[in-house]
């Protein structure tokens, strides 16, 4: 019988549920969706029926009041104050532990307000974000550890590449790589120097538009590169830029991993599509060694096989983001037991540094240098 009753905050026409979220905790035994908010009567009918929810509200805070959850779900894939109200006051609520949507935050004054309010109670906050959860991710950091491949020298991350391009591209999908960048990395960033380009020339704030996408305000730029140093000297590098018509980007987002004897690349997660090529640096010889693949056993099933029949796929809809979903809140159920913060999964802490590495090279850019982190100016830097 489930021990743990959750509930999910969504907004239909305002991020919905997020990668569904909602259906996060649909297979885990000792979790059961109690409850689900949405403020549009339809999507809260569908989204409501789709994981089970035995009642549902058009005020998140109703919810919050009535059924004193011990597990809240920020599923809204929208990024203005509203949402960080939504978050502070789940946090509020006496809840155990929040499972929320990535990025935590479109500017990081938001995030120190959701921060704060999660560390007054010492609640365990999980990330969607694709890469600590990934057992394959966690193998490739042992390895690497190990010394197998040497030091690591440098981390390049892309984003998709799709028609997002851009800061929105880096906001809501490389966040995803420059998470996986601070785990495989570990050391903290010191300082960030960015580049930020509108149709070839540099961006400036007379760009910004406010985002109708993802509702995270003022952005300008369809072209973003940036380059991280880290304590100890390792070079993090970040670019968005268009890739072919944008059919494969998905491949194309990842995370690459220069060791001194090796190129570890970590594509198309969380799925996932995981190779080494045994020397420094890559090279086209017919002669030199060939790319050989890192295989992922138990993540089920293994790529490029995705067949909703397999074991342990069927009762989560055979899609990877599913599977990542609940691999994510195991975690958090195992944090609010064990009275920890994440280990297997990306935490506030984790989500509040990758959203500094978002923010800082457009800050970067407009100020024509190179910015130290931790950001001391938390606003957008599009707004004078």
């Amino acid at each position: 019988m489930a021990t743990l009753r959750s509930v999910t905050i969504a907004h239909t026409g305002r991020g919905n549920a997020g990668h569904s979220l909602h259906l996060a905790f649909a297979q885990h035994p000792d979790v059961r969706m109690v409850a689900l908010a949405d403020p549009d009567p339809a999507g809260r009918a569908k989204l409501g029926g789709e994981c089970g929810a035995s009642t549902t509200y058009a005020d998140y805070r109703e919810m919050l009041a009535k059924e004193k959850p011990d597990i809240v779900v920020i599923g809204q894939h929208w990024y203005d104050d509203a949402r960080v109200e939504a978050f502070v006051a789940a946090a509020e609520s006496g809840a155990k532990g929040i499972f929320c949507e990535k990025p935590v935050a479109a500017w990081p004054y938001q995030a120190d307000l959701m921060l704060a309010a999660v560390e007054r109670r010492q609640i365990p906050v999980v990330m969607a974000h694709r890469s600590r959860e990934h057992p394959t991710m966690r193998r490739i950091k042992h390895r690497a550890a190990a010394g197998e491949w040497g030091p690591l020298v440098q981390a390049k991350a892309h984003g998709k590449g799709d028609s997002r391009t851009g800061a929105i591209d880096t906001l809501v999908l490389g966040t995803h790589e420059l998470d996986a960048m601070l785990f495989m990395i570990e050391s903290e960033p010191v300082s960030c120097w960015g580049t930020v380009t509108v149709n070839g020339r540099p961006a400036s704030r007379a760009d910004a538009k406010t985002s109708d996408m993802y509702g995270a305000g003022m952005l300008a730029g369809d072209r973003l590169f940036a380059q991280y140093l880290f304590a100890g000297g390792v070079i993090g590098t970040y670019e968005s830029l268009p890739v072919g018509d944008g059919s494969y980007s998905g491949e194309w987002l990842g995370l690459d991993l220069y060791y001194q004897n090796a190129l570890v690349t970590t594509r198309g997660r969380p799925g996932g599509q995981f190779h080494v090529y045994p020397r420094g640096g890559l090279f086209a010889h017919e002669y030199f060694p060939k790319w050989a693949r890192i295989p992922s056993e138990d993540w089920v099933p293994d790529p490029p096989v995705w067949d909703p029949s397999d074991a342990g796929f069927k009762a989560w809809r055979g899609t990877p983001t599913a599977f990542s979903n609940h691999r994510i809140g195991e975690e958090l159920v195992r944090c609010i037991r064990e009275g920890r913060r994440p280990v297997q999964a990306s935490g506030i802490h984790d989500a509040v540094k990758v959203l500094e590495l978002i923010v800082a090279p457009q800050r970067s850019h407009l100020e024509g240098r190179r910015i130290a982190l931790p950001l001391k100016e938390r606003g957008n830097p599009w707004i004078a």
